[in-house]
């Protein structure tokens, strides 16, 4: 039934061929994916034998007593295979996501874990404010050498009424009366230097130290709560993070590009496994921390010239490449 305008099998222009290319184009396309797994699987199951063989070599050289550099090359042909099972497991996506399998988002992580990020990332700030324990130390130096001040000014006292009693029980001409006479004039001088500089400067610098451990203890007792809220939304932000990841490899969806450029597209084999995870959380962190939103730099673009590198962001991000390098992906 026509109801004004041409349909297809009305349309002279309309040719069946024309629309089935593109089908008989995407079916090519993956015809080629299938072919390259299947290619790469077959290099893995080389690889996977050749590494077999070469474990039973070393296996053998070892109860020779011979070792050699064939570790080495183990290691070198387990690299290898994991490369190249990380490479199918990339060519697998790909199909799957030309026959329609979604593709995660780890950036999309709602209000509530960006709120967490913004909590924990004010750690540092208020860590800042309080006063380190070198700090401190020097305060109570300050505070002790009052203390010594007058411990001297109370030695010199006694050095005095020492001096005094010698004076008074020996005659004027006797060497001993001239040994208390310097004395006399050396315990007058120190004295007068103590209770007129020594002292007076050590009673202000007490003083300002005693005042200064006050307002650093209001400061820890005002901050600590906080810093402690810090450290509690990190370590949810972290838990949340890593569920999410986990999660998304779980589900066999698509990760994105900036992930797979960093972490490759599954955690390697081992006790490495838990470091790769803890490093792929802290990187999604820093993305959520700082709105990163770059598809394909894990964590955006470098560092302006002229940024301070000092800063957090820049300071987190050095440590994070880092960790990457240690990763050895």
């Amino acid at each position: 039934m026509s109801h004004g305008y041409a349909t297809y099998g009305e349309d002279p222009e309309f040719s069946q061929d024309y629309y089935a290319e593109p089908a008989e184009q995407a079916r090519r396309d993956l015809d080629e994916l299938f072919a390259a797994v299947d290619g790469l699987r077959a290099a893995v199951e080389e690889t996977d034998d050749r590494l077999r063989q070469n474990v039973d070599a070393l296996t053998d050289r070892l109860d020779r007593g011979e070792g050699g550099r064939q570790e080495d090359r183990l290691d070198l042909f387990g690299r290898q295979l994991e490369r190249l099972q990380q490479q199918v497991q990339a060519l697998e996506r790909a199909v799957r996501v030309a026959d329609g399998v979604p593709q995660a988002d780890l950036d999309d992580v709602g209000a509530e874990t960006r709120a967490l990020a913004a909590e924990a990332a004010r750690w540092d700030d208020l860590h800042k404010e309080l006063v380190t324990k070198e700090q401190r130390a020097r305060y109570a130096e300050e505070i002790a050498h009052l203390d010594s001040a007058r411990s001297a000014q109370a030695e010199c006292d006694r050095g005095l009424l020492a001096v005094i009693e010698v004076l008074a029980s020996t005659d004027r001409a006797s060497r001993a009366r001239g040994d208390a006479e310097s004395r006399l004039r050396a315990l007058t001088t120190r004295r007068r230097t103590l209770l007129d500089e020594e002292i007076p400067a050590a009673v202000e610098a007490a003083e300002q130290a005693r005042l200064a451990l006050r307002e650093a203890d209001a400061v820890e007792a005002r901050v600590v709560p906080q810093l402690e809220r810090a450290e509690r939304a990190w370590h949810d932000l972290q838990v949340r993070l890593r569920t999410r990841i986990t999660g998304a490899l779980g589900s066999n969806a698509l990760l994105p590009a900036w992930f797979g450029h960093a972490l490759g597209v599954a955690p390697p084999s081992g006790t490495s496994g838990d470091a790769w995870i803890r490093t792929a959380a802290s990187v999604l962190a820093y993305r959520v921390t700082f709105g990163v939103t770059d598809p394909a730099l894990p964590m955006g673009p470098p560092a302006p010239d002229g940024a301070d590198t000092t800063e957090r962001r820049w300071t987190w991000r050095a440590r994070l490449e880092s960790d990457l390098d240690d990763l050895s992906l």
